[in-house]
């Protein structure tokens, strides 16, 4: 499932497209400035004509030539590389946010699909309670109330189970939507266990400081900014041009050449602007990386309680409630044959006994999720996806 993410999701390859864009401004920083040819003739309008000048006309062509000579060429090649950085790191955040809402939906099929399960399988021993207490009636051993309450329980029951196959449709629809995939109906496979992942904070902190997309976005953020700042102090050197020129006449003929440089004078604008902006850039991306680092940090701490919270209300509920059920359904069907209950008790021990294994669906989706918090906080979401026992 998550191999379709990254292979063939058009979400992600429309992520992936900001990268390239990116690397687009790495060449264009690259292009060197266009040389300028300007072509100018003079023709006599009126007066007394020169007469070392008899021809009709003077003609000229002069080439300008910008000169990169205060690094900037550089300085945007380089400003431009961060900010490929940067796209990266966006897309790879965008990449995990997008694996950990596929691997919800993906849990939630999962899940739903069992559910689905639980409930045809409650089902089977309504109807099979059903055709018992029918075959009671005919022998007189059992009242129309019996048979009547038996009938409502089944198709209250078939209501249910109508409602939790919808519930996985919609989840199929969810799942088409955000990879992109018209017309997709998949079935999930697998156990729906837990991961399996630990719950030390610090270490997963450790992980978090190196790992974590969002962390490794701001800090290639901050880069870029220092970048470009170094950009905006090249650019305030002003760009000087090289002129080279020729100017002639046709009658007589005579040429003479023309060389010469020009530059802006930094008077009026002196890049105040720019290093301004650039500098505004960099103290916003370090505030951002502050923000991320202490937000990030909380998020974990939340998550990893909140595991091991979900962890030991599982296994009590395993150990305390899950296992003794078999036990209880021959308990509670032997008691009604020998006449020791009645319908009522042994409808509410069906009832009971399918509301548990929802409920323990229900527990083991919490503490899945809980662990996929944990694994996009601490940024090893993406390496678990690697390991092959997973």
């Amino acid at each position: 499932m998550l191999q379709i993410v990254r292979e063939k999701s058009p979400r992600y390859a429309v992520a992936y497209s900001q990268i390239e864009a990116a690397q687009a401004e790495v060449v264009a920083a690259e292009v060197l400035p266009n040389p300028k040819v300007c072509y100018g003739r003079c023709d006599q309008a009126g007066g007394r004509r020169n007469t070392q000048f008899d021809g009709p006309s003077q003609q000229n062509i002069t080439m300008e030539v910008p000169l990169l000579l205060a690094g900037q060429r550089g300085a945007r090649k380089k400003a431009a590389e961060r900010r490929v950085e940067v796209a990266e790191a966006n897309v790879e955040t965008q990449y995990n946010r997008l694996i950990r809402e596929t691997w919800r939906l993906f849990i939630q099929l999962l899940a739903g699909q069992q559910r689905v399960a639980a409930l045809e399988t409650a089902n089977r021993e309504l109807e099979r309670l059903q055709a018992i207490i029918s075959g009671k009636e005919n022998a007189g051993t059992a009242s129309r109330y019996d048979v009547m309450r038996i009938t409502q329980e089944v198709n209250s029951l078939k209501a249910r189970l109508a409602s939790a196959q919808s519930d996985n449709a919609n989840v199929v629809g969810e799942l088409g939507v955000l990879l992109g995939f018209p017309d997709w109906k998949p079935q999930a496979k697998g156990v729906l266990a837990p991961i399996g992942i630990t719950a030390n904070i610090n270490a997963l902190w450790l992980q978090a400081e190196q790992n974590n997309p969002e962390l490794e976005s701001a800090r290639s953020e901050t880069i870029a900014a220092d970048s470009g700042l170094e950009r905006a102090r090249r650019e305030r050197w002003p760009v000087p041009s090289l002129l080279l020129g020729t100017a002639f006449t046709d009658q007589p003929y005579g040429n003479t050449t023309f060389a010469g440089v020009s530059v802006d004078l930094p008077i009026f604008d002196r890049g105040q602007g720019g290093m301004a902006r650039a500098s505004a850039e960099k103290h916003a991306s370090v505030l951002k990386r502050e923000l991320l680092l202490a937000s990030t940090k909380q998020e974990l701490e939340r998550a990893v309680e909140v595991l091991a919270l979900r962890r030991k209300t599982l296994s009590k509920f395993e150990h305390n409630v899950l296992e003794p059920l078999p036990a209880l359904k021959r308990m509670a069907e032997d008691a009604y044959r020998l006449g020791k209950t009645g319908l009522l008790e042994l409808l509410d021990s069906s009832r009971s006994r399918t509301e548990i294994k929802l409920s323990y669906l229900e527990l083991l989706i919490a503490e899945i999720e809980a662990e996929l918090d944990t694994l996009m906080a601490s940024g090893l979401l993406v390496t678990t996806l690697d390991e092959p026992e997973r």
